[in-house]
């Protein structure tokens, strides 16, 4: 599901995909129940598309609870 606003990735990520998002999203039906994202990284795929529904993932701890910051607005520092 597209939006008239494009996102562009908060951070920059090696192995990043923003250079190949036209041949990616050719390939991205045009209709889909929920995204699926494994490797999140800074998002590009996941950005362009614009989902209603998600489930991301990435290895990187850090990287996931920044964006878990960025949903939920707040973080506990221990």
């Amino acid at each position: 599901m597209m939006s008239d606003y494009k996102l562009s990735p908060i951070v920059k990520w090696a192995g990043g995909k923003t250079q190949l998002l036209d041949a990616i999203n050719a390939l991205v039906p045009n209709d889909f129940a929920i995204y699926h994202e494994p490797f999140l990284g800074g998002g590009a795929t996941l950005l362009s598309n614009q989902p209603k529904n998600a489930i991301i993932n990435d290895l990187n701890y850090e990287l996931m609870t920044t964006y878990n910051v960025i949903k939920h607005g707040h973080y506990t520092f221990n």
